[in-house]
């Protein structure tokens, strides 16, 4: 029986955590639809990222398109910081768990609504470009481009699902930008991205008479990272002398992690078993979304412009964790059957002055998850962003960049079953979690350009 234990414990341990990989990787549920932080860029933010593939007004177009580094007056570096400030509310619509210690029948599971998971995050990077002679230009950019923390109370009524996850992406982005022509100009850059997570969730106490509890449960966690790589290509076309539009192109980074799982086994199956728990080696393969932008700007008169901006992500590609195991124990695979999803952004600036220039845009984002795979690791639905920003310049050298942004996120239900120990009916259990998930969040955002 320990083996059995291990490997169906272990694959929701890494399943689930390992998903939750995904959401670091595949990150931030509450920045963007799926787990994708958009929050690169303060100007950007402002108009709701309308346009970012071809407006180019500073140097975090190394990340939205490289291209647009051509259309920038001369070398800059950036440094900004986003500081996001979600709520997630997750009531219980009825979540049950079946043990033998239930009679083989589903009883409520014990405990609370898990509290607000989030805490204030800042999300800090950095830009730097310059030109190497009047058509080339080189950039680089720090970003975080996947992540997610997120920690509920013990007694979360859905712990069987998730405790914790805590998934950062860091990405280097050296980039290089070549004016073609008057009109055209192209660019690419490397993703050298570095993964990391740490994932919780808790496990079932079989053995307990009417159900179990938080005091009795076990704890399943997953630590893995990997260095990984991949690029992005793109392109800006000046159509009129006020228009240009924007093209990019991110791939979808497939990161193989390695790392450990454990699992601390509940109360009374560890005195059965006659041991605390177990670990074991392992490596999973994480698919990225690839992501296709297309953007526009338009001057209507030298104080009003107008941007837009399609974005699709290649959710699809995210349909299972497929984890291997360093002993030979059989794969273990979950299901996420993410769709294919895209974002639809509209914005404006308005220069106010020399100094001053003022911006507002609207975007929709549609989620990636289904109904019957949503997990409490990213609590995703539907979000409407509402954003303002402004740019203050004091002169030829100092810019500052603000931003605020208000995102509404559209309840969308839960209804998932984790099954543990699976292999053996002695011990055999199953938590089915139905509730329904809604939330929002505020942002606040500040960068600060210099121009060499």
């Amino acid at each position: 029986m320990p083996n059995i234990h291990a490997r169906n414990t272990l694959s929701g341990a890494v399943a689930c955590s390992v998903l939750a990989a995904g959401g670091m990787l595949a990150a931030e549920p509450l920045r963007a639809a799926g787990f994708y932080i958009q929050e690169q860029s303060v100007s950007g933010l402002g108009r709701a990222f309308a346009g970012e593939a071809a407006v180019a007004r500073d140097a975090s177009t190394v990340f939205f398109n490289p291209a647009g580094m051509t259309s920038l007056s001369g070398p800059e570096l950036q440094l900004a910081s986003h500081l996001l400030m979600p709520k997630a509310e997750v009531e219980n619509d009825g979540s049950t768990v079946t043990t033998p210690g239930t009679g083989g029948a589903p009883v409520p599971v014990t405990g609370g609504s898990g509290g607000n998971p989030y805490d204030p995050t800042p999300v800090p990077n950095l830009f730097y470009a310059r030109p190497l002679n009047a058509d080339t230009w080189i950039g680089l950019g720090i970003t975080a481009p996947f992540g997610l923390v997120n920690d509920y109370d013990d007694d979360f009524f859905a712990r069987y699902d998730s405790t914790e996850t805590d998934l950062k992406v860091l990405n280097l982005q050296p980039s290089l930008a070549y004016r073609v022509s008057d009109r055209l100009s192209i660019g690419g850059g490397l993703d050298i991205q570095r993964a990391k997570a740490t994932l919780k969730s808790a496990i079932p106490d079989p053995t307990v008479l009417g159900g179990p509890s938080v005091d009795t449960d076990g704890e399943q966690r997953l630590d893995a990272d990997s260095w990984d790589f991949g690029f992005n290509l793109g392109l800006t076309w000046q159509a009129t002398p006020a228009t240009r539009l924007g093209a990019h192109y991110r791939q979808g980074i497939e990161h193989e992690l390695d790392g450990e799982a454990s699992v601390r086994y509940p109360t009374g199956l560890a005195a059965m078993q006659g041991t605390p728990g177990y670990t074991k080696d392992g490596q999973a393969t994480l698919h990225l979304p690839d992501m296709l932008a297309l953007g526009m700007s338009h001057e209507l008169n030298d104080r009003w412009s107008l941007m837009a901006q399609y974005k699709w992500f290649n959710w699809s590609n995210f349909d299972e964790i497929r984890i291997r195991f360093d002993d030979g124990s059989p794969d273990s695979t979950t299901e996420q059957n993410y769709g294919d999803s895209w974002a639809l952004a509209l914005g404006a600036e308005y220069v106010l002055n020399g100094q001053w220039t003022l911006r507002g845009g609207l975007q929709f984002d549609r989620t990636p998850t289904r109904d019957g795979y949503r997990t409490t690791r990213t609590p995703d639905g539907d979000r409407l962003w509402y954003s303002l920003g402004a740019s203050y310049a004091t002169g030829d050298r100092w810019a500052l960049d603000l931003a605020y942004t208000y995102i509404d996120i559209a309840s969308e239900s839960l209804d998932l079953t984790r099954d543990f120990f699976e292999s053996n009916p002695a011990v055999a259990s199953s938590a089915g979690i139905d509730g329904e998930i809604q939330g929002h969040v505020h942002i606040l955002a500040a960068a600060v350009r210099y121009h060499f």
